[in-house]
């Protein structure tokens, strides 16, 4: 049931993270692009911070942001395509 619980949280984080990202890039440039921009950025500092921890906790810590990372990614593009997609029309 924590393991559960502790995976819901790394969902509702990432994608807080994600979209709160997403949704400020947008201030700079496409919808689309700022997705991936935020995906990317989110990708590159989590992953510099398994650079620092000891070697048995990286399978831990890469399941936590890199699962819920890849879940939210379709949703994220998805929701991007939409808003560009609107503002076109």
């Amino acid at each position: 049931m924590t393991g559960f619980l502790l995976g819901l949280m790394a969902l509702g984080y990432s994608g807080l993270v994600l979209f709160w990202m997403a949704h400020s890039l947008k201030k700079l440039m496409r919808p689309l692009r700022a997705a991936i921009g935020a995906f990317a950025l989110s990708c590159i500092v989590h992953s510099v911070t398994l650079l620092m921890l000891e070697p048995e906790h990286v399978p831990t810590a890469f399941a936590l942001w890199g699962v819920p990372h890849l879940l939210l990614l379709p949703a994220l593009l998805w929701s991007a395509w939409k808003q560009e997609k609107g503002g076109q029309a």
